[in-house]
């Protein structure tokens, strides 16, 4: 039980956040939103929104009574828990606190786990250590038609989508039900800094998200923005991420579609056809280096940082594709871990091009900035460490069942694996020795995921 208090400020709602030391796995979670109910029956109402594709219950938490609806889910992308940690702690501040939840003047429902399957597939992290490595070892990510994220059902001019998960089917369900003043769609990134994509955001907004950030000793992200076609309303906070604004950038530039039903449109996408509401996303790495929020000048153009950064890449993804090409003919269809790393090598080129591009443009001609650079040559290459990491566990998938191979697969396998675990040492030692990353506690991470949904709320209200 936490302590009561009615008006609390921003300071006392973060004091309550606790100093956890690992995430929950999806069982510890589940008991926890169960033991959340229980402790609080007057004011948390539990409910279990559909089951995923597993069968596990994705359980709901709904608290206060207020005009205005909020909508917060976590974990659309499996690999991303701190949003699960914020909503169990929200709720058990808002259970313990009925004044302080009428105070905000909405109705929250909250879902700490969106995605239990994949989330499951992760937990090999969840308890430490905390590191670039382990984190890669351990790591899981679907492809887009299979991520809760980017499978809402939706109707463009030259493209479709009607094939969503029954885990989106479950939130699109409660989309249409509440149509949400506010939607809050919890993500993280992994190396870099913090940034926000926010619908609709004023000066004011921008401030009061950038310095939630600050407080807690976390550099915002200065370097490359994740989409080119978002706006940016400030530092390290832009405009929705939606597959509509994607479909319309490749279109003005005239560039080829995505084969109809890829992917689907993201909940950004679906909340404008449903109510217009407030829609945020809030990024947050576990691992930064200073470097990110360095805004002075590097001494490197920014042509020659992005065209480095691209020898670089093309040079880890040969190696990557070197071993990949010999065993992937060898994976089953039910092996999970391969499709994400098909995926990134299918694109891996194009976005390369795209970043040469850019270095021959007027931008390649002005000076980088030290966040430009650190993102260029060094945060991008985790993606790259994460690559390394699912092509292993794919082999260690297949070598778990030997009984389906010849002795001449299963030492392909083993010669495989060990080469992209070896490849991901190298490249995670590279890291460590060229960065100075520091690990970002929990309570830090989540209490800047927790101060964004109040200061939106607030400015709602």
């Amino acid at each position: 039980m936490l302590n009561m208090k009615d008006k609390m400020t921003t300071e006392d709602i973060l004091a309550l956040v606790p100093d956890y030391q690992g995430f929950y796995t999806v069982e510890e979670m589940d008991a926890k939103v169960r033991a959340l109910c229980e402790a609080y029956p007057e004011t948390i109402r539990g409910a279990v929104i559909g089951h995923s594709r597993k069968g596990f219950p994705i359980r709901s938490m709904t608290i206060g009574r207020g005009p205005k609806n909020a909508l917060c889910f976590a974990c659309p992308h499996p690999n991303e828990p701190i949003g699960m940690m914020t909503l169990l702690t929200l709720a058990e501040i808002l259970g313990s606190h009925p004044a302080y939840t009428e105070e905000t003047g909405f109705t929250w429902t909250l879902i700490p786990c969106v995605d239990p399957d994949g989330t499951r597939l992760n937990e090999g992290w969840f308890k430490g250590p905390f590191s670039i490595l382990n984190y890669a070892r351990s790591f899981y990510r679907p492809p887009g038609e299979a991520q809760v994220e980017w499978t809402f059902p939706i109707e463009l001019p030259g493209y479709r989508f009607d094939q969503p998960l029954p885990e989106t089917t479950a939130l699109t369900a409660l989309i249409d039900q509440l149509k949400p003043d506010f939607m809050f769609s919890l993500h993280n990134s992994a190396f870099g800094g913090a940034y926000w994509y926010v619908e609709r955001a004023d000066e004011a907004l921008c401030r009061a998200l950038q310095n939630a950030a600050v407080r807690q000793g976390i550099p915002l992200h200065l370097g490359e923005p994740e989409a080119s076609y978002v706006p940016k309303w400030a530092d390290a906070v832009f405009g929705s991420l939606t597959l509509t604004d994607m479909i319309e950038d490749i279109r003005a530039r005239g560039g080829e579609l995505p084969a109809s039903g890829s992917c689907g449109g993201t909940s950004a996408d679906y909340l404008r056809r449903v109510s217009g509401g407030q829609m945020m996303l809030a990024e947050l790495p576990y691992f930064f280096d200073a470097r990110i929020g360095d805004q002075s000048e590097s001494g490197m153009s920014r042509g020659d940082a992005l065209r480095e950064g691209v020898r670089i890449s093309r040079e880890n993804y040969g190696i990557l594709e070197r071993y990949w090409d010999r065993v992937r003919p060898l994976f089953s269809p039910e092996n999970p871990f391969f499709a994400f790393v098909d995926l990134c090598i299918a694109y891996h080129e194009a976005d390369m091009e795209g970043k040469l591009a850019l270095a021959a443009s007027p931008e390649g001609e002005r000076p980088a900035l030290v966040s430009e650079v650190f993102d260029d040559l060094y945060c991008l290459r985790l993606p790259e460490c994460l690559n390394l990491g699912l092509a292993a566990r794919s082999c260690r998938y297949e070598l778990a069942r030997p009984e389906r191979k010849s002795a001449a697969e299963l030492a392909c396998l083993k010669e495989c694996e060990k080469s992209f675990d070896r490849e991901l040492e190298r490249l995670c030692a590279w890291l460590e020795e060229n960065t100075d990353i520091e690990v970002i506690s929990i309570r830090r991470l989540v209490s800047v995921q927790l101060e964004s949904a109040l200061v939106v709320t607030r400015a709602l209200r």
